[in-house]
């Protein structure tokens, strides 16, 4: 199917989603008219690629798609950018038997995937967790443990789990080589608690999953065991990027102050002018960098500059946000209007993993050496 028949698809898509944003927020709850939609609407299967049912575009579309859901509703888009993230890493680490296994089901809407990497108190460079691997004589795992602001928590039915199967040295910034990824399924003994009251990104089912002594078969490993960093590494070079996330907040305020001005006849105040100037200056910046992301341009250093867009884009919506609350004035500061719940979303981009301090010491790091 053509991109611009996906338009209609997406156009529709939206409308939905739009309508039950504000009830997400309010409610602190992932709204089942929205999940219905996303499902329904075929998009979950954009990085697909079509022998396993999917649509078979690349990270670019998938990065304006996720830009476009976060436009109107930034917990959906959250939830899609965790499920492509799974998508990528199946593609990229999977078996042959896992690609066949779970592309179809994650493809057509039946499934939605997770990532679980966070727990409470492992720090943010996922250095010291808790959840742990044990091997069963017959070779397959027992897997027990807590993750914690796991984006999906409740919805997803496949979960990409961060596991410690042995001792490794830390010689990477972020995880380390004694833990491996797990792809576990919600009926092997996941159990899910999202009522975390969250100040932003309030509709994404973001909260602790707990692993019931989870068994799990020794293929149901994605990657080489011990084998978390290279993991890790490769999901900064495919192309995806939570960049995308906050360019659609930014995008969405920046024609709320513009519509704004328009509406008050304000076309003509030079300080309005030289302040939508700015905005639009710093938006199309973060879109070109998350774009270039998407497009997979930067060679080696494509690794640097998806952390350097996730950074740049998310502490630039921040600001583009706050400057168009400036803008439109004391009802953008009233509870549950749009601006003023685009300001919480855009905060919580900047502290999903990595958060931005590890993000630049990575980035630090990586140019030393």
């Amino acid at each position: 199917m053509g991109v611009a028949t996906q338009g209609v698809r997406i156009e529709s898509l939206l409308e939905e989603l739009d309508r039950y944003a504000a009830l997400a927020d309010e409610t602190g709850r992932t709204q089942q008219e929205s999940l219905d939609a996303l499902k329904a609407s075929g998009l979950l299967g954009s990085l697909v690629p079509e022998e396993y049912g999917g649509l078979g575009y690349d990270s670019l579309f998938a990065g304006r798609l996720i830009a476009s859901i976060a436009e109107v509703d930034p917990s959906i888009a959250i939830i899609v950018f965790q499920h492509f993230s799974v998508v990528s890493r199946i593609l990229e680490w999977g078996s042959v038997k896992q690609r066949t296994e779970y592309l179809p089901k994650l493809a057509n809407g039946q499934w939605l995937a997770a990532s679980a990497w966070s727990e409470t108190g492992a720090g943010a460079n996922k250095q010291n967790i808790s959840t742990v691997a044990d091997r069963t004589l017959d070779g397959n795992w027992i897997i027990g443990g807590v993750k914690s602001f796991t984006t999906g928590a409740g919805l997803a039915n496949l979960y990409l789990v961060l596991v410690q199967t042995g001792t490794g040295d830390s010689g990477s910034l972020y995880g380390n080589s004694g833990q491996s990824f797990f792809l576990i399924e919600t009926t092997q003994g996941i159990t899910a608690n999202a009522d975390t009251n969250l100040s932003g990104m309030r509709g994404s089912s973001t909260g602790f999953i707990n692993l019931h002594q989870c068994e799990v078969a020794s293929e149901q490993v994605i990657g080489p065991l011990g084998g978390a960093p290279a993991v890790i590494n490769c999901i900064r070079e495919c192309g995806l990027t939570l960049g995308s996330v906050s360019l659609g907040i930014s995008e969405a305020a920046y024609k709320l102050a513009l519509e704004q001005v328009k509406a008050r006849g304000q076309q003509g105040n030079p300080v309005l002018q030289a302040a939508l100037s700015e905005l639009h200056m710093q938006l199309e910046a973060v879109r070109a960098l998350v774009e270039k992301v998407g497009a997979k341009e930067g060679g080696d250093r494509l690794s640097q500059i998806a952390y350097q867009s996730k950074i740049f884009a998310s502490e630039s919506s921040e600001n583009i946000v706050r400057e168009a609350q400036q803008i439109i004035g004391g009802s953008g500061y009233v509870r549950g209007k749009k601006i003023e719940r685009l300001l919480r979303d855009a905060r919580a981009v900047s502290l999903m993993g990595p958060v931005n301090r590890l993000a630049r010491e990575i980035i630090g790091r990586e140019l030393i050496s």
